[in-house]
This record gives structure tokens, C-alpha cells and sequence, in this order.
């Protein structure tokens, strides 16, 4: 019963085997656990969790910080700014970013959910972090037949940081100037001074002889 027990391990409240890791598409995240929720109905496991996301700050959620973490949540709920694509969350504010952009089934090609990118602001300075969430939640033509419900899935999880390459001290030549790049080719359409350049160089000796031998055997 001990080893039982030792082969599962609890992240954010959650009972989930070990070596497990939750990847979901959107389509999947729409279907099979949004749609299920919202006709309360038996999910396929219990990794996504209730809680308001924008109550506060997304390093302060349940969860573990360096995996991607799933909520269900009301999709307007919290405090709503002047600006419509811009939420308060703790001490900061998440705002929109690009377009929402339409979620399609892979059976029918039928628009089924929607999905809206943020961006976590921090301070009153606002200035931009490295968490980004997802929202998605179904579309009305899609979910027409079940009760009207303010709910969405939300995916939240912490942009990693861009590595630069380096070797012996210099940058890589994906950073190269493109001035640099640019000296490496020569110009065939600068002017010469030929007083600066001289006299070309006399032939060799060797060549010569050489030369001078070729012609007289072809004449003989």
C-alpha cells in the first residue's frame, strides 16, 4: 500500500501520477473540459481547478510556479479599468494583447471557442512581466443549447527568457552588425587612384623562361 501511495504526487492540490505532465489543446480545453463543466458532467481528470485568476498576482495562484497552470474562472470577473482590454489583478493588471483568434474543431472546421492572449503588468509604473495568459471560452452559436454561463479555462504560465550565443567573449553571427557583414564584400565600383597603386608587379624569371620555351616548341 506504501508503493501505491509513492507513485502519485499532489502539485496545487491535485493528486496526479508521477511523470505526469498536463498538455492540452485548445480544442481540448474547449471540449472535453469547459463544455463538460459547464453541463456538469464527469471531466476526464481533476487538474483544473476553481479559482478567480484575477483576484491576485499569477506567482500568487495555486500551483506549482514552474508549470503551466489551469483555472476555471468567470471570464469578467474582477475589477474592469477604464480601458475594457485591461484587468486589475493584486497590485498590477493584465491587458490584452493582438486579437482574439477563433478556435476550430478538427472534426467539422466549426468555430467552436475563442482564445485572448495578457499579459501581466506590474506596479503602477505597469511594466511588463514575463506572465502571459490565455483565456478561451465557447462561442455562443456553438454552446446555444446549454444554459447561459460566464465561465472560461484559463492557461497561465511564465515566458522563458531569450538566451543569447556567445563563444571566446563575441557575439554570434546571428547578432553580427550588418555593418560588419556589409565590409567583408568588396566594391568593384570605387575609383582607384593608379598613382597610388604602381606599376604591376615584373614576371618571374621561371614564368618567363616557361613561357618563352612553350612558344618556340609550337613553332617548331
Amino acid at each position: 500500500m506504501g508503493r501505491l501511495q509513492q507513485s502519485f504526487v499532489v502539485k496545487g492540490g491535485v493528486r496526479l501520477p508521477i511523470g505526469f505532465r498536463f498538455c492540452p489543446t485548445d480544442e481540448e480545453l474547449l471540449l472535453h473540459y469547459l463544455k463538460k463543466k459547464l453541463f456538469s458532467q464527469q471531466l476526464p481528470a481533476s487538474v483544473i481547478s476553481e479559482f478567480d485568476v484575477f483576484q491576485t498576482e499569477p506567482w500568487r495562484l495555486p500551483g506549482d510556479l514552474l508549470e503551466t497552470r489551469y483555472f476555471f474562472s468567470k471570464a469578467n470577473y474582477g475589477i474592469v479599468c477604464e480601458n475594457i482590454n485591461k484587468r486589475v489583478a493584486g497590485s498590477g493588471s493584465w491587458k490584452s494583447v493582438g486579437k482574439e483568434k477563433q478556435i476550430m474543431s478538427s472534426e467539422n472546421n466549426q468555430v467552436i471557442g475563442m482564445k485572448k492572449k495578457l499579459v501581466f503588468y506590474k506596479g503602477s509604473h505597469e511594466s511588463r512581466t514575463r506572465w502571459v495568459m490565455h483565456q478561451l471560452h465557447l462561442v455562443t452559436s456553438y454552446t446555444c443549447q446549454m444554459p447561459v454561463a460566464d465561465v472560461a479555462v484559463y492557461r497561465i504560465f511564465q515566458k522563458k527568457k531569450m538566451k543569447t550565443t556567445r563563444s571566446h567573449g563575441c557575439s554570434s553571427i546571428k547578432h553580427q552588425r550588418l555593418d560588419d557583414v556589409k565590409a567583408t564584400f568588396i566594391d568593384f565600383t570605387m575609383e582607384f587612384d593608379h598613382e597610388d597603386i604602381g606599376p604591376p608587379p615584373p614576371c618571374s624569371p621561371c614564368l618567363s623562361e616557361s613561357c618563352s620555351e612553350i612558344s618556340s616548341s609550337k613553332l617548331d
